[in-house]
């Protein structure tokens, strides 16, 4: 891949946290490169749905 476009000073946690929040909603969260950067997807389920 290519390098983090994070500065020097950033932890890089964001997409940890944001997968962690979603998750714990019975989700998924997914990142993928495409032309020009990086798609982000977040999938919850619909609310009084089994999961």
């Amino acid at each position: 891949g290519n390098p983090a476009r994070t500065p020097p000073a950033g932890a890089g946690l964001g997409l940890a946290i944001v997968r962690g929040i979603v998750e714990a909603h019975a989700g998924r969260a997914r990142v993928a490169n495409v032309p020009g950067g990086c798609r982000f997807e977040v999938t919850l389920p619909l609310a009084g749905a089994n999961p």
